[in-house]
């Protein structure tokens, strides 16, 4: 009888309290939850509490997931982005209600001259997708060229009237904003890697990282039977898959607009396409790298008080997002979440399962990438972040004088057998 490969499982917990972390994090691959690889990164009130990682960076190849393993963060980039701008925001350069022509005058054609940073940060922009694009990589690493194109773009539906997730124009679009705010004309990525991860120890790259292709996880789609368990654990995916996956959808046109790349989300194994500097999507680094980047916000090293104001909290009343199916906090380029705990968390999901949030209340950031593709793949529908994470929280609330209401079991121990 052939004998199974015991999965490798790294990492550190800095307290016995959070072995409970680990062990799930275990169960997710020994329960098959986990195809591939993962990593998962809490940080509480400045110190990393727990840093797991495990299973492989390349399964086809047994290539084991490392400590400096890095993978696609996908749209947890935008939280990076809007990182970014609150930067901007912070240093005078522009403010989130001002309008995209005051810095791009040709951007008001076609009935866009009334369009905010803030509509664009927010997914409100009436601009989800572009009608007819098929973008070639001579497009996509010209601005003269990108810039042309969304100049000449006429909004889907009305500015400000309705939510749709930008799901790739959320980036060129920011990018162009961007260069033309930046006193220095740089782009997202370069802004991020000369400003925030150069001088901070940041190991996330927007764009060129030929360097680091060998630290790179490669990406695999979610199997049939791993699709039928996340279903059985969440319904409300079937309601959403008939967002994401309708021909005529926001979503779908969406993804054309990259179809000469390819028609999954595998596409990002091209390291071509990860060259190209998108803010929106095409962003790589390790889940601990973005949980020390949303902590570099919470204590104050990149952002004022006054800014950090602006952006820690939802300020408008939920949306129905248009693109995505169900009812989402957008604002300012974050995605905002309740935690197991009720308080407000900010960050973004990515395709796939990737996540990070910031709790502000309890001075918590939670990180999580995998290259094994889930099918659910955002918000509140990714069992294997949803398992890790609530166990951060149950067992937070068992350290004297740390005070949260009960969290409440997870739905693991019911469909853990499924």
């Amino acid at each position: 009888m052939k004998q199974k490969r015991e999965i490798p499982i790294h990492g550190t917990i800095n307290d016995q309290i959070f072995e409970e972390v680990r062990d799930s994090f275990r169960r997710n691959f020994k329960e098959g939850w986990e195809k591939a690889g993962a990593s998962f990164c809490a940080i509480h009130r400045g110190k990393v509490i727990v840093d797991l990682w495990g299973g492989y960076a390349d399964r086809e190849c047994v290539k084991e997931w490392k400590e400096d393993t890095i993978s696609t963060i996908f749209s947890c980039t935008k939280s990076c982005t809007a990182i970014c701008f609150a930067m901007l925001v912070d240093r005078g350069l522009c403010e989130y209600l001002d309008k995209v022509t005051k810095y791009w005058p040709e951007f008001g054609q076609n009935g866009k001259q009334d369009i905010t940073i803030e509509m664009v940060l927010s997914h409100t922009a009436g601009l989800p997708f572009f009608p007819g694009v098929r973008f070639t990589e001579e497009e996509l690493v010209d601005n003269n060229k990108l810039s042309e194109i969304i100049e000449k773009a006429k909004p889907i539906y009305a500015p400000g009237t309705r939510t749709a997730y930008h799901a790739l124009t959320f980036g060129w679009i920011t990018d162009q904003i961007f260069r033309r705010v930046d006193p220095l004309h740089r782009t997202v990525g370069q802004f991020f890697r000369e400003e925030i991860a150069t001088k901070h120890y940041i190991d996330i790259h927007i764009g060129e990282c030929s360097s680091e292709e060998n630290r790179l996880a490669r990406l695999f789609k979610c199997p049939p039977t791993l699709v039928s368990r996340e279903v059985a654990y969440d319904r409300s995916i079937l309601k959403l898959a008939r967002y994401f996956y309708n021909p005529r959808g926001y979503f779908m046109s969406a993804r054309r607009n990259l179809s000469l790349y390819g028609t999954d989300f595998t596409m990002f194994n091209n390291s071509d396409l990860r060259a190209v500097g998108q803010p929106a999507v095409n962003g790589v680094g390790s889940a601990r790298a973005m949980a020390q980047l949303h902590q570099l916000v919470l204590d104050g090293t990149l952002l004022s008080r006054e800014t950090f104001e602006k952006i820690k909290y939802p300020h408008n009343m939920t949306a129905f997002d248009h693109s995505i199916g169900e009812l989402q906090n957008k604002e300012h380029g974050f995605t905002y979440f309740k935690s197991p705990a009720k308080t407000w968390q900010f960050g973004h999901p990515g395709v796939g399962g990737q996540m990070v949030r910031a709790d502000v209340d309890n001075d918590l950031v939670v990180a999580y990438l995998t290259n094994g593709m889930k099918t659910a793949g955002c918000e509140d529908h990714i069992f294997t972040f949803n398992r890790l994470q609530r166990k951060v929280y149950q067992c937070l609330g068992r350290i004297p004088k740390f005070e949260l209401p009960p969290v409440e079991e997870e739905k693991e121990k019911e469909k853990q057998e499924l």
